[in-house]
């Protein structure tokens, strides 16, 4: 089987029209996905621009050259549109039309170079879409790095074309020959075109999982850990300090009155002293500290390689801060206080539900002393403590 220009050209259309087609029909099934949508009319045009280039070759036709043209920096505009799309990043859709406009200019260049604007103004796009999204590696998605280096790798064949171009007479754009150095362009377009595709699904879909997983674990009120989420993140910092025979702290947190709050001044303030007091607990913690919402306005804290005193210490810094910062709440005078117990494993060789549970009986204690204050599980009389007691918020 023999392989001419015009043969891959024919099939470097069909792909691309079916590759755009196929990122079309995923955008029309969660219209939110935008850009698909761009990614897809992105490949339509690139299906036409190829036929036109097809056409051109076969009938000699200048116009269609030309038009090729058009239809290619159509094709990489949007291309970069969808690549800042895909990470939500802002892409004026004039910025993406203008290579179109830049081509009148071209035309108007001397002949020795304006072969070589077309895919100048292509190569640049791509490499903008390129940078766009290595830029977003922070993300982590499997899928990424092969998208960036496929758009990488088509920018590079592009600037190929544009040195081979340079100095031809030329309109418009032209064919490059199959055997030519540029020629790889035929078969690297289609490997582009369905890559391209097939990686953006999956960016999309690794995404929406990612989202899924990291709802799991997060307070949609607050956004910190929610239980789930924080035993699981207490229970690698208490295996980690067990390993290295650091001790661990638990605080345990509980907002005093707040049902009084709820009903007072009603839930939507509720809520905001709620999301205070994580962004004053946040703010004092460390990086690597445990912090979630175990329900309602109970909170609780894991700090590692800490003893119980520099944990009661930290304790009482929020709840200072938190009485001063929470005085008044949207324009109530709210007064808003916590209560805090502190538990401590020397060794981390006690169970998690075991310190929450020292932590939980010193908070009690806590609110029994007065509320506003924190206590310490060493400090208790183990007969006056029970297991059982209802704690009076």
């Amino acid at each position: 089987m023999q392989l001419d220009t015009l043969t891959l050209m024919a099939m470097g259309s069909f792909v691309a029209a079916c590759s755009g087609t196929l990122l079309l029909v995923a955008w029309w099934a969660n219209r939110k996905l935008l850009a698909l949508a761009i990614w897809g009319i992105a490949g339509l045009a690139a299906a036409a621009g190829i036929l036109c280039l097809m056409m051109a070759t076969a009938y000699q036709e200048p116009l269609l050259m030309i038009g090729a043209g058009y239809w290619l920096a159509l094709n990489h505009g949007l291309i970069w549109k969808g690549a800042r799309a895909l990470d939500e990043k802002p892409a004026p859709i004039a910025l993406a039309l203008a290579g179109v406009g830049l081509l009148f200019v071209v035309g108007l260049l001397p002949a020795s170079i304006r072969g070589a604007g077309p895919l100048v103004i292509s190569a640049a796009y791509l490499l903008a879409a390129t940078i766009s999204l290595w830029r977003g590696r922070a993300e982590r998605l499997p899928a990424r790095l092969p998208l960036t280096v496929l758009l990488g790798v088509h920018a590079s064949v592009t600037l190929i074309g544009t040195v081979s171009m340079i100095g031809s007479r030329g309109v418009g754009i032209q064919v490059p020959e199959l055997m030519s150095f540029f020629g790889i362009i035929h078969f690297e377009s289609i490997i582009f075109a369905v890559g391209t595709a097939a990686f953006a699904l999956s960016l999309v879909k690794e995404r929406s999982e990612a989202a899924s997983q990291l709802a799991a674990v997060i307070d949609p009120l607050t956004g910190i850990a929610n239980r789930a989420g924080f035993l699981d993140a207490a229970a690698k910092i208490m295996h980690r300090c067990q390993r290295e025979g650091a001790p661990v702290s638990v605080i345990m947190f509980d907002l005093d009155k707040f049902k009084s709050i709820n009903d007072t001044f009603g839930h939507a303030t509720g809520d905001a002293v709620i999301r205070k007091f994580c962004a004053v607990t946040a703010a004092a913690l460390r990086p690597y500290d445990a912090f979630g919402r175990l329900g309602g306005e109970e909170f609780a804290v894991v700090m590692a390689a800490t003893s119980i005193e520099a944990a009661a210490i930290r304790a009482d810094r929020i709840r200072a801060a938190f009485e001063a910062d929470a005085r008044i709440v949207d324009d109530h005078q709210v007064l808003a206080t916590v209560s805090a117990g502190v538990s401590e494993s020397a060794k981390a060789d006690a169970e998690i539900g075991s310190l929450l549970k020292l932590s939980d009986q010193a908070l009690y204690a806590a609110k029994a002393a007065g509320r506003n204050r924190v206590k310490r599980a060493d400090q208790l009389d183990a007969k006056r403590v029970r297991s059982d007691i209802i704690r009076v918020a």
